[in-house]
C-alpha cells in the first residue's frame, strides 16, 4: 500500500517548518543588534549554529528525497552514508538549540538565587556530558572503521536502525526537555504577574519540541502505516525547538511595538482632546 505522505509531502512540510524557525531566528538577531542596539552574545552564536544544524538535517532529507527511497524504499550505500550523516545533525545536532537556552538563561538568572545557579551548573554539565556521549555512541556503536556502517551486507551494523542508542538518545532527549524547561518554574515565587506569565510561557514553548519527542519514539516504535512521518516529526522537533529558543529573546522587540502602539493612541487622544477643546470654545 502507498504511503499517503509522500516524499514531496515531506519536503514541503520539511522546508516550511525550518523557513518559520529560520525567520524567528533573524528576528532574534535584529533584536539584539537593531532594538537593543547590542552585540551578539553567547546564546545568539549558538542559536545560528543550531540553525545550520537544521539546513544540514533538511538537505539529509532532500538527498534521501532525491533517492527517491521516500516513496520506493531500496537499500545502497549512498542511503546508509546519508543516513549516518543524519545522526549527528538529529542526535547530536539536537543539543545546540538546548545549550542556546542554557546560555540564554546565564545572563537573565539572578545572581542572588544560588541554589538556581548551582541548579543551572548541573544542567549544563549533564547536557554537556550526554550529548557528548550521544556523539561517540553515534560514531563508534558499530566499532571501527565506521565504514562498517554502510555495508550492505545482510546483518551488517547500523547505528541509524540500532534500539540501544535509539533509547538512549530519547532519553537525554526528554530529560534535558524537562530540565532545562522547567529550571524557570523555581522563580515563580515572588514575581510578578507578568514574569510569571512570561515564565509559564517559555515552559509551555519546551513542551512542543518534547511531545514531538514522544510522539516520533512511539512511531518508530509501532508498525506505522505512515514511516515517512519520522522525517517530518524530526523536523517539527528541530524547528520548534529552534523558535522556542528564538522567543524568550523577541521581548524588547515586542515592548518597543506595544510602545510604539501607547505613543500613538496619545497622540490620537491628544489631538481629540484638542480638537474638542477648540468646539467648546467656539
Amino acid at each position: 500500500m502507498a504511503n499517503s505522505i509522500t516524499g514531496k509531502d515531506c519536503m514541503i512540510s520539511e522546508w516550511i517548518l525550518l523557513l518559520a524557525a529560520f525567520a524567528l531566528v533573524g528576528l532574534r538577531v535584529y533584536t539584539r543588534l537593531f532594538v537593543q542596539r547590542q552585540k551578539l552574545r553567547l546564546s545568539e552564536y549558538v542559536l545560528l549554529f543550531s540553525a545550520l544544524i537544521g539546513l544540514g538535517l533538511i538537505i539529509c532529507d532532500t538527498l534521501t528525497y532525491r533517492l527517491g527511497v521516500m516513496d520506493e524504499w531500496e537499500s545502497s550505500v549512498t542511503l546508509s552514508k546519508i543516513s549516518f550523516a543524519s545522526n549527528y545533525f538529529y542526535d547530536f545536532g539536537m543539543g545546540f538549540p538546548k545549550l542556546s537556552m542554557l546560555t540564554f538563561y546565564w545572563g537573565v538568572f539572578p545572581a542572588d538565587r544560588p541554589a538556581l545557579r548551582k541548579a543551572l551548573y548541573m544542567i549544563t554539565a549533564y547536557l554537556c556530558l550526554a550529548y557528548t556521549a550521544i556523539l561517540f555512541d553515534d560514531t563508534f556503536y558499530c566499532g571501527t572503521p565506521v565504514s562498517v556502517q554502510w555495508s550492505q551486507e545482510d546483518g551488517a551494523c547500523s547505528v541509524f536502525y540500532a534500539e540501544p542508542p535509539f533509547y538512549f538518545n530519547t532519553a537525554v532527549n526528554l530529560s534535558s526537555y524537562i530540565f532545562i524547561y522547567g529550571l524557570p518554574l523555581f522563580l515563580l515565587k515572588g514575581m510578578s504577574k507578568e514574569h510569571k506569565t512570561a515564565i509559564y510561557f517559555t515552559f509551555s514553548l519546551g513542551i512542543v519540541p518534547a511531545l514531538t519527542t514522544l510522539i516520533r519514539f512511539v512511531t518508530l516504535n509501532t508498525d506505522s502505516n505512515e514511516p515517512n512521518l519520522v522525517y517530518i516529526l524530526s523536523m517539527v522537533e528541530m524547528a520548534t525547538a529552534i523558535a522556542a529558543v528564538s522567543v524568550p529573546g523577541l521581548k524588547p522587540l515586542l515592548d518597543r511595538r506595544v510602545a510604539a502602539a501607547a505613543d500613538d493612541q496619545s497622540f490620537v487622544s491628544g489631538e481629540f482632546v484638542r480638537e474638542n477643546k477648540h468646539d467648546s470654545d467656539v
